[in-house]
């Protein structure tokens, strides 16, 4: 999800569930209903539904359902699914952090795709950089 917190801990949540912690070795459980709750999630205009928490996450299917985990998305047939906590590894993060800072990231990342892309040249890309360092300055 691009770095949205789908979990969100934050005082004003009624549920039973407690605030997501690295360090807990707790998973927590989050569901999604669409496309559009995808987008309202990364522009801050909605939440998921958070579903469990726990060391140990069984999921039974009784019939076809699409199914994510961890951006990999496929439709899993009957079953039970047992999830659980295996080790853990530091993972690196940006430490852009503003909204600017982001788009700017962002804006980076698609001009040097483009460039790989042969769509544009070097050089069009320094200019474009350029232009835009200016333009936020």
């Amino acid at each position: 999800m691009g770095g949205v917190d789908l979990w969100q801990n934050e005082e004003e949540n009624l549920d039973n569930f407690d605030p997501q912690s690295i360090h807990d070795k707790m998973l927590e459980v989050v569901s999604i209903s669409g496309t559009w709750h995808l987008g309202t999630l990364q522009v801050g205009l909605s939440r998921a539904r958070r579903i469990a928490q726990g060391q140990l996450i069984k999921l039974r299917f009784s019939a076809p359902f699409p199914v994510q985990v961890d951006g990999e998305p496929w439709v899993q047939h009957s079953c039970t699914l047992k999830i659980s906590h295996h080790g853990q590894a530091f993972m690196l993060k940006r430490a852009i952090e503003s909204s600017l800072g982001h788009a700017t990231a962002i804006v980076t990342d698609v001009l040097e795709n483009a460039e790989t892309s042969q769509v544009i040249t070097a050089s069009q890309k320094r200019a474009l950089l350029q232009e835009m360092a200016l333009r936020l300055a």
